[in-house]
């Protein structure tokens, strides 16, 4: 119990507060791991006070983290308005999602995106499917990513591409 609250107020200092919508998802999101668990019959009463959370959540913002998803250390919901993560989504430590993101599968292919550590997602952007952002990525806002992202790469577009990276200068 004291990890849980060790986790839940480093998520809100690293949010703007107990009171910033973008939080709320995760807190559930940290209630409902830990509701896993529980004993039997705890973890049963538990589990029903995560779902009505969660579903009250979702009204209010629009989000949905299911407790099914891997999710690393030290997430941040930036403006965490109507952002859809898929239960079988990995995400990464340090991830940065913006607001109207969408994390998913697609009807076509089986699997779910990992994103991986220190990565950021702009706003309105999809990622879907069993494709893999990688460490320190960044997909620019209302891109469609269907296809892997290289580590350190800048994805965008409508299908999202890897921009080209720039050499960096010499020092003096």
């Amino acid at each position: 119990m004291r990890r849980l609250w060790k986790r839940l107020r480093a998520d809100a200092a690293r949010h703007e507060g107990w009171a910033d919508p973008a939080l709320w998802p995760l807190l559930v999101y940290r209630l409902g791991q830990a509701a896993e668990g529980l004993p039997g019959p705890v973890r049963g009463v538990a589990s029903k006070g995560y779902g009505m959370l969660g579903l009250g959540v979702e009204l209010v913002t629009g989000t949905r983290l299911h407790r099914e998803t891997r999710v690393g250390a030290a997430p941040h919901f930036i403006h965490g308005r109507n952002v859809r993560i898929h239960p079988d989504a990995v995400i990464g430590d340090r991830v940065g999602i913006m607001h109207d993101v969408t994390i998913g599968t697609r009807n076509d292919i089986e699997g779910a995106p990992i994103i991986e550590d220190d990565a950021f997602i702009g706003a309105g952007a999809k990622v879907l499917g069993p494709v893999r952002v990688g460490k320190g990525a960044i997909v620019a806002a209302n891109s469609l990513v269907v296809t892997d992202v290289p580590p350190g790469a800048t994805a965008m577009g409508v299908p999202a591409r890897a921009l080209p990276q720039r050499k960096k200068p010499r020092p003096g």
